[in-house]
């Protein structure tokens, strides 16, 4: 897709958002701060904003000022502070969590937020028709996993309970290392029943219930203006039960990252989804304070599509994986900040490090190459990469090309498509290698390797194994961290042995953040909490 002149999709950037005149020569960045109005891109238009249909990061962004979880991040994303729920208890076996509600939570509407309304919401998206690809992540509730797969259909079988108006409980089936990780997430937001219910319906996917003076939500701000393909906007709850610094906050889309670094310098944006890879050395040198990067637990990787030659054979994805030069990948192409990844779970300080690393080697793999039959790539068929439409994921893909055709001597064809289109076409497992990228709920790496489980919808390689699956399953319920990173060890060798995935980038966060805007979270799972983000003067 084509992007505008510079000047043209300034002018209309500047139009959309509404705070710029003829005779006035304040920054619309001022004037938004003046009203408390936050400007921000976090990068495509969304491709939906149901909690509990949405897979991507750009949206729990905006889904996350809309609504409040049970529990939220404490600010060093270490542990956790009340935010829906005032107080938890945990069973001492594990199994058994309790959340005592708020008793002042309301709705936007002013309806009062209930156990029940917890209850109902959760079962809906467990249920078959709503077609959650996370719903995996109930899966460690008792009689989850059955009711979302349609083995049952009666829901009382699951182990979320409303005990009383503001007493929700969870029963697990065993224990579970990321549980209380995930709660903090949008799968886990509640829906307001009665109000999709007039929208079309509550267990309809389709229902209509997204839009400004129809969605209902228990957030610190509700949506007020949504403009498909220029930006969502949300304005204060006022039946939120605490204060916000912020009067509302306005989610612009850009697909470009050079046109969104030329809105934040030309005072239209507080702060940017991240910073072009052209520009990142000329912000460092300058030691611009608006220049904000952190490490963000997640892997950049390419997902294969192991259903379709010519990568059903291991050998052909193997080459591939050995063929990437990781460090040229992060330190000249991304320049993020990220780190070469060899592994899909990258260290956590003080906690995990990985043992079991891939090793570049191409001679190696120009000999996988030939072994399958392809000496010095002779015969190969057409191969096609997919991404999404985004300069960075352009400059990635141009780098993988070439790496692959002076490696290999194949021809890899590349194609781009936009957010919403490319993830319906990696779900329907339509393509042969696409770019992929993953940023947890959870800093724990059990994770990220789910994503290649038997049972993720999530998986969108075609590949499964059964060792893998039930290594994983012991390590999600050992609580021992030894026990457990030794599991994962296990997981390392299977993955490296059968490569259905391609690591090759460890996330780091870098965005421009203009120094009036105060309480973003720098911490390893970004872990936003709308409350505390406000201006300082």
């Amino acid at each position: 897709m084509r992007s505008c002149p510079s000047l043209i999709r300034l002018l209309i950037v500047a139009t959309f958002l509404g705070l710029v005149t003829a005779c006035s020569r304040v920054a619309p960045i001022d004037e938004a701060r003046k009203k408390g109005l936050l400007l921000i891109t976090v990068g495509s238009e969304p491709s939906t904003l149901d909690p509990h249909r949405c897979t991507g990061s750009p949206e729990s962004f905006i889904m996350l000022a809309l609504w409040e979880p049970l529990i939220n991040w404490d600010e060093s994303a270490t542990g956790y502070v009340p935010a829906a729920a005032a107080s938890w208890d945990i069973s001492p076996d594990g199994r058994i969590y309790t959340f005592h509600l708020r008793p002042d939570a309301k709705w936007s509407n002013g309806d009062p937020v209930t156990a029940l309304d917890w209850q109902q919401s959760l079962i809906r998206w467990i249920t078959p028709s709503i077609a959650a690809e996370l719903g995996n992540f109930a899966d460690p509730i008792l009689g989850a996993y059955a009711f979302r797969t349609g083995e049952s259909t009666d829901a009382t079988t699951v182990g979320i309970r409303a005990i009383d108006t503001h007493i929700l409980e969870f029963e697990l089936t065993e224990p579970d290392v990321m549980f209380l990780d995930r709660l903090t997430g949008y799968p886990w937001f509640p829906l307001h029943r009665a109000s999709i219910e007039a929208a079309g319906g509550f267990h309809n996917p389709m229902a209509d219930f997204l839009r400004p003076g129809v969605l209902v939500s228990n957030g610190p701000f509700t949506m007020t203006e949504w403009k498909y393909g220029q930006y969502v906007e949300v304005g204060r709850n006022p039946h939120y039960h605490r204060e916000t610094e912020l009067s509302g906050i306005r989610f612009v889309a850009f697909d470009n990252m050079d046109t969104s670094e030329r809105a934040f310098r030309s005072g239209q944006l507080h702060i940017t989804d991240g910073v072009p890879a052209s520009k990142m050395e000329a912000y460092r040198e300058s030691q611009n304070p608006a220049l904000i990067s952190y490490p963000r637990v997640g892997t950049r990787y390419l997902n294969i599509n192991t259903t379709r030659a010519p990568f059903d054979d291991v050998r052909v994805r193997r080459a591939f994986a050995l063929t990437i030069n990781r460090e040229q990948m992060v330190n000249i192409v991304l320049r993020t900040g990220d780190q070469p990844a060899y592994s899909l779970v990258g260290p956590i300080k003080g906690k995990y490090e990985p043992t079991l690393k891939l090793e570049e080697s191409i001679e190696e793999a120009r000999q996988l190459l030939a072994d399958a039959g392809y000496p010095n790539g002779t015969g190969f068929p057409p191969v096609e990469y997919l991404y999404n439409t985004l300069d960075r994921n352009r400059q990635v893909a141009e780098a993988l090309q070439q790496m692959w055709k002076s490696a290999l001597n194949v021809e890899v064809s590349l194609r781009n498509e936009e957010w919403k289109v490319f993830l319906e076409t990696r779900r329907q497992m339509e393509h042969q290698i696409s770019r992929a990228g993953w940023l947890p709920f959870s800093p724990e790496p059990a994770e990220l390797y789910e994503l290649n489980s038997g049972w993720s919808d999530s998986n969108e390689t075609g590949w499964s194994d059964p060792e893998f699956d039930r290594v994983l399953h012991t390590a999600r319920r050992e609580m021992d961290p030894t026990k457990r990173y030794a599991l994962y060890h296990r997981l390392d060798e299977i993955l490296l042995r059968d490569q259905p995935v391609i690591p090759f980038g460890f996330y780091a966060r870098t965005r421009l953040i203009h120094p009036s805007v105060k309480g973003w979270p720098a911490n390893h799972v970004e872990g936003i909490v709308w409350t505390r983000v406000g201006f300082q003067w």
